[in-house]
């Protein structure tokens, strides 16, 4: 389009990733006209990509904003590895070692969401917890029982799903849906004195400008994105949108993650759950180190979880010829088609922020080739089977690997929720992209309750371990704290900007995701979020999405959209 284009619909979708898609089906499946409208294209373009590009205030704890998201039919779906966790029950509990605000859903409402966000993701049923489940081995080693510590949580895996592959032909047959691409949304424009959005004006990188009329309009472009477009566009009684309570960009969350630690069970090595499981439905699951409810109440602990992992890939000390073929793989001309780049890099060497790889010495080709000719059988045999569940197989694939170690001794890698706080946060800068949007500053904060709580976590984990007799945690380094310090980094889960709160004082959005200073005006993102929880955001993210369209499509059937 090179000609001002004028585009009318019942809800305008901004962002075609998981939540946008969602929404937009859920929709239409209802009778409800709607217009998608992706930045991106059907294939990936460079250009569309680089509009994401952020100015970092410490590039040491933020990743690359243009590698952490995807503008694409599919979105961050693309580069996602598809691990599919729920929020849990003590996320939406008042903990005020966490923060004062408070979630305005509970647990429990979100909960009736969780199967129909799992067809979604064809993650097979909504169960997160091995128990009752008799196909499943009782435990991660024989003695270890579920008390305050548990290793019953199970974290499920997508196919992985890339959202615009899986649910394309969905999109294409709809007669509800109209997907445009390659537009993009820089400003949601509100009628003046008034408390509703008008129309969106989107531009193209080849000129052209597209109004998009609608009775409402879903921001669902990612975290940051979502962000930047309400600060980029004015309220409809002056000031950015949605900042009336100077809450817009605050609160900005990721996660900690790392490993400090290794686990060395005296259990009988053959017994341990190292590796992903299946359950009866044929999806992959993965057991978890958790704690009970009342425990992490009790002794104020963040949400955390752990599990078991591999050495680092890079560093050829392991001594594994399975990780070194899979690190020379990586590092091979078809590594950028084996696995993401973010992942990818960190997985060889690169220190990404955000991952929890990539800080280790690097060996060089020779030592990995050592390895590979040390365990040929091994090595043969991994790659025959790895390379038929992850490549050659047609469905679902297998989401990763784990290998075996003889000595029952595993790099332990655990994943916290990282701490509400006020000035982590984005902001525009004078700065513009080829579209003349501002381009984000991003000051990502952790803290030292951050680290705190993952050191406290650790000794908690330690301590049940001996207790029980089948093991321990030993530390990386002697100090702890340091470790988790230098591992903290974030940017591909991006959450709390447009944080939901009851009073509009306290937030960005209310319950039902509508903006609070615009009737018409609704966030699906986990951008939306009040905490972070030890889950990564992407299920929640369509758990939400599809409330929110049984919401609007209510709203569609009473005629009451702008109101």
């Amino acid at each position: 389009m090179t000609d001002e284009t004028t585009i009318r619909a019942d809800v305008a979708v901004i962002g075609a990733g998981p939540a946008g898609i969602v929404t937009a089906l859920e929709l239409a499946d209802r009778g409800v006209r709607v217009l998608l409208i992706e930045s991106g294209d059907q294939t990936f373009n460079r250009a569309a990509q680089e509009l994401s590009d952020a100015t970092l205030c410490d590039p040491q704890t933020h990743a690359p904003v243009t590698i952490a998201v995807r503008r694409q039919v599919g979105g961050a779906s693309i580069i996602w590895g598809g691990r599919c966790v729920p929020y849990d029950p003590v996320d939406f509990d008042a903990r005020p070692f966490v923060g004062s605000a408070q979630w305005p859903v509970t647990y429990d409402e979100m909960a009736t969401y969780f199967q129909r966000s799992s067809d979604w993701f064809l993650s097979g049923r909504a169960v997160f917890s091995s128990i009752g489940m008799t196909h499943l081995a009782k435990g991660i080693v024989p003695g270890l029982v579920d008390g305050e510590v548990t290793t019953s949580d199970l974290e499920r895996w997508s196919l992985p799903t890339n959202f615009g592959r899986a649910h394309g032909e969905r999109l294409r047959r709809s007669a509800n849906v109209r997907l445009v691409t390659g537009a993009t949304c820089t400003e949601i424009v509100c009628r003046p004195e008034s408390n509703v959005a008008d129309h969106l004006r989107c531009r193209t990188l080849a000129g052209g400008t597209v109004l998009v009329e609608a009775d409402a309009f879903v921001v669902a472009c990612g975290g940051l994105e979502s962000t930047r477009l309400l600060l980029s566009s004015a309220g409809p009684r002056g000031g950015q949108l949605g900042n009336s309570s100077d809450q817009l960009g605050r609160w900005y969350m990721a996660h900690v993650e790392g490993v400090a630690s290794t686990v060395q069970f005296t259990t009988p090595p053959r017994s341990t759950v190292y590796n992903y499981e299946r359950d009866i439905d044929g999806v992959y699951i993965r057991r978890r180190f958790a704690f009970t409810r009342e425990f992490q109440l009790a002794n104020e602990l963040p949400n955390i979880t752990g599990w078991i992992t591999n050495p680092e890939l890079a560093d050829a000390s392991h001594g594994s010829g399975q990780l070194s073929f899979v690190y020379l793989a990586l590092k091979s001309p078809l590594g950028p088609k084996l696995a993401p780049d973010a992942q990818r890099l960190s997985l060889t060497g690169v220190e990404i922020p955000g991952t929890p790889y990539g800080r280790t010495s690097v060996s060089g080709w020779g030592a990995h080739l050592r390895n590979i000719a040390r365990h040929p059988l091994s090595t043969g045999r991994f790659m025959a089977e790895f390379g038929t569940k992850r490549l050659l197989v047609r469905g679902r694939r297998a989401p990763g690997f784990f290998v075996y170690n003889k000595d029952n001794r595993y790099p332990f890698q655990y994943h916290s929720e990282h701490l509400p706080n006020r000035e982590s946060r984005v902001t525009l800068t004078r700065d513009v992209d080829v579209l003349g949007m501002p381009k984000l500053a991003v000051d990502l904060r952790f803290s030292k309750a951050d680290i705190d709580g993952v050191v406290k976590a650790h000794e908690h984990w330690d301590s049940y371990l001996r207790s029980s007799g089948v093991g321990r945690l030993d530390y990386t380094d002697s100090d702890v704290s340091a470790t988790v310090a230098a591992r903290m980094g974030g940017g591909f889960h991006q959450i709390g900007t447009t944080r939901m709160s009851e009073l509009p004082g306290d937030g960005v959005v209310d319950a039902q995701l509508k903006v609070h200073d615009a009737a018409n005006v609704y966030v699906a993102s986990s951008s939306t979020f009040v905490t972070s929880s030890q889950a990564n955001s992407t299920f929640m993210i369509v758990a939400f999405a599809v409330r929110l369209a049984d919401h609007l499509a209510e709203r569609a059937r009473a005629g009451t959209l702008r109101t």
